[in-house]
């Protein structure tokens, strides 16, 4: 997870999962390296994660073709109809949580 990023994660979903908001994380950590998912678990029992936190199960090859990237973290925002944006940090720099703000309430405004 990105240290940054998360905690507003977080609070973004307490303030709007009341209209809708599901909010769940992915680590990539690679399950052989014990100590990479620990400090992943580590750090969302520390933010106090209100959502579901998943761990993928398969390869950095297999998830980095399939979700198109090869370096985390990244973010998806998918609407009531699974359409999708996909937010990559580098990309957006300091404006990454207003972009990302800005799509969430757009899609909760949706019907």
């Amino acid at each position: 997870p990105c240290k940054e990023a998360f905690p507003h994660l977080v609070e973004m979903h307490k303030q709007n999962a009341n209209r809708g908001l599901v909010v769940l994380s992915v680590s990539v950590d690679e399950l052989s390296k014990k100590k990479d998912v620990e400090v992943a678990n580590t750090f969302l029992r520390e933010q106090n994660s209100p959502f579901v936190n998943l761990l993928l199960d398969e390869s950095h090859e297999f998830w980095s073709k399939k979700l198109g990237f090869t370096i985390p973290p990244y973010y998806y925002v998918f609407d009531r109809r699974g359409k999708w944006e996909r937010f990559d940090p580098n990309e957006y720099g300091d404006d990454l949580h207003k972009a990302m703000d800005k799509t969430i309430l757009r899609m909760l405004d949706e019907k």
